[in-house]
């Protein structure tokens, strides 16, 4: 290469390292967009974290303590490891907004045009996802010891049915945000937890991994900051007749006394056609012949469970669950011809910050399939959260002292086309993307590719009626419904036959009080 072109391009270089260097930060350009999707839903009035970061002036005066948390990744705490699985709600910051972020207190937080900032993001008051089916409140206030310490407790909400319904949406609505931590579902048709209710002289019942019965239905939890969300249409959790929904709340330590009442809405599916979500775990029983699950005193150890598939299936969601010791987790899928499929990755556990994760597509584990899930633990002085000094053997238990060894998978039977099913459903009100207009209608359909029939979610903001219209590659209606459909206001979801269509591209459309459309492909 001629060595007056080589100087030419290395001054380019130095010449947009300079540029990038000196670019300059405001919050109303750069900043407040991102401290308002990813702090604000936490640091607010009434939520759990310390302080509110709802403005400029508040950010600026904790900008240096903002930047020693994102620095240690302690802050925005989301646990998985990125490029391991693609998951809904998360809350970490991506290494530009990192980068801006840091750039920006460095450069002394300027503000820029605060006439041009942003506004804050509004949240609702009852609920994120509309008008529920049905709100189930714990029976009381639930009291708060103001002595600094983790409280868990199991609250008891009979859900009064008299037929089974399948859920559509699960959200947690906490009464006193500033002290519940985050909440684990159960569905109990044993009457096991009003038992003991019953014989816990307190409301609720103690308890702290193990509910005292097997759930009989699979739900995620809930966390702070957390964005819940519907399942797509035709795929929900069953909430039986008679049930009670059980709630394992987790109050953060508090210096003053406090109460609590929350409560939970239920959206039900509209369609008699659901696919239940099922829920598998790897716990000791499926470790290796030989190898107990016992920590001893002074050690480090990881154990690594297994369990073969033995249909395919479709992974919607994973919850890895240790205690205190807990180190690092992973879970990953080895098919039948030895390609790794991986799951998640934790590398750094936090047990305060732990939750379930919901994949933004199902990842489709073939039948035959091994999965696996390692754990490790440190049970030795090196460890701020070892709750024993000294340290003691530790072995499987529900106390806090105890440890486990437990990953959740929630899954479905695999049917085609299920990988490209969108789990990130849309929303009729919207926090995270607070500062986008919200359209009057959003029209979606899976799967696509579609075989026998396709699944379509409309979710629009006044009732009406409508006719649904398939439209062909040429512009040719070659479906309609032969009835007009009433919508509600919210959300309306339901199946359409598409056995009869040849393989093609098509257009689903709605009109009369809502136009809208969306397109899918027929697979033969």
């Amino acid at each position: 290469m001629n060595y007056a072109v080589l100087l030419l391009i290395l001054c380019a270089l130095v010449s947009v390292r300079s540029t990038a260097a000196e670019q300059e930060y405001t919050w109303s350009r750069d900043v407040a967009k991102i401290v308002y999707s990813k702090c604000t839903p936490c640091h607010r009035e009434g939520e759990i974290a310390p302080m509110p970061l709802t403005t400029y002036q508040e950010v600026r005066d904790v900008a240096l303590s903002i930047k020693h948390e994102v620095e240690d990744r302690h802050m925005p705490p989301w646990p998985p490891e990125h490029g391991i699985g693609s998951f809904l709600g998360v809350r970490s910051l991506t290494d530009n907004e990192y980068n801006t972020l840091i750039a920006w207190i460095d450069q002394g937080a300027a503000p820029g045009d605060l006439s041009q900032a942003p506004p804050p993001p509004t949240f609702p008051s009852g609920s994120q996802l509309g008008t529920p089916d049905l709100v189930l409140r714990m029976d009381a206030k639930w009291r708060i010891e103001g002595n600094n310490k983790d409280v868990y407790r199991y609250f008891v909400l009979p859900t009064g049915l008299t037929q089974d319904r399948d859920i559509a949406a699960i959200e947690f609505r906490p009464d006193n945000a500033s002290v519940v931590h985050h909440v684990l579902y159960f569905v109990d048709t044993t009457g096991t937890a009003r038992r003991r209710d019953a014989e816990d002289p307190l409301l609720g019942y103690a308890g702290f991994g193990d509910p005292g019965f097997t759930s009989v239905t699979s739900l995620l939890g809930w966390v702070p900051g957390a964005q819940q969300r519907f399942y797509p249409t035709m795929m929900g959790a069953r909430l039986h007749k008679g049930s009670d929904l059980v709630i394992q709340v987790h109050y953060a330590p508090s210096p003053f006394e406090q109460f609590d009442q929350s409560s939970v809405n239920i959206f039900y599916q509209r369609s008699s056609d659901v696919r239940q979500i099922n829920e598998t775990s790897i716990s000791p029983r499926q470790l290796p012949n030989g190898v107990s699950f016992v920590i001893p005193a002074n050690t480090l150890r990881e154990f690594t469970g297994s369990f073969k598939v033995p249909v395919d299936v479709s992974l919607i969601g994973i919850a890895p669950h240790m205690h205190l010791l807990g180190k690092a987790a992973r879970a990953y899928a080895v098919t039948p011809s030895a390609d790794t499929i991986q799951l998640i990755k934790i590398r750094s556990w936090d047990f305060h910050w732990q939750g379930g994760y919901a994949f933004t597509r199902p990842v489709k584990i073939p039948r035959g399939s091994t999965i696996y899930y390692s754990a490790s633990y440190d049970n030795t002085t090196n460890n701020p959260e070892n709750p024993n000094t000294p340290p003691q053997v530790v072995r499987w238990g529900e106390a806090t002292t105890d440890e486990m060894f437990l990953c959740y998978f929630h899954w479905l039977p695999y049917q085609a086309g299920d990988e490209s099913i969108d789990m990130n459903t849309p929303l009729p009100t919207s926090v995270i993307d607070f500062h986008e207009h919200i359209a009057s209608s959003t029209f979606t359909v899976h799967p696509s590719p579609a075989r026998d029939y396709i699944a379509y979610t409309l979710i629009a903001e006044r009732a009406g009626d409508i006719t649904l219209e398939i439209i062909d590659a040429q512009g040719i209606v070659v479906d309609i419904s032969k009835v007009s459909h009433h919508i509600d206001a919210g959300v309306t979801a339901d199946r359409i036959n598409t056995k009869h269509l040849p393989a093609g591209a098509y257009v689903l459309r709605a009109r009369g009080t809502i136009d809208a459309s969306t397109s899918f492909i027929i697979q033969r």
